[in-house]
C-alpha cells in the first residue's frame, strides 16, 4: 500500500510540474510572439498575468523566497 501511495504522489507532482512549465512556456511565448501567438497561449498568459496582478504586493516574492530557502536547506541536508 505504501508503494502505491508513493507512486500516486510522484505522478501527482509530475503533473503539477508539467502544468507549471506549460504556464511559464505560454508566458514566454506570449512575450516573444506577441500578437502572433495563438489564442491558447494568449489566454493562458492573460489569466496568469491577471492572477499575479491581483495578488497583494510581496506575496509572490515571499512564496519564491520560501521555495528557494526550502531548496537550499533540502540540498544541504541531502549531503
Amino acid at each position: 500500500m505504501g508503494t502505491r501511495l508513493t507512486q500516486i504522489r510522484t505522478i501527482g507532482w509530475a503533473a503539477v510540474e508539467a502544468a507549471f512549465l506549460l504556464v511559464v512556456l505560454c508566458l514566454l511565448l506570449n512575450i516573444i510572439l506577441g500578437d502572433a501567438a495563438n489564442s491558447f497561449v494568449t489566454e493562458v498568459a492573460a489569466n496568469a498575468t491577471s492572477f499575479l496582478q491581483k495578488l497583494p504586493p510581496g506575496v509572490f516574492l515571499g512564496v519564491v523566497l520560501i521555495a528557494a530557502l526550502y531548496g537550499v536547506v533540502r540540498s544541504r541536508l541531502a549531503r
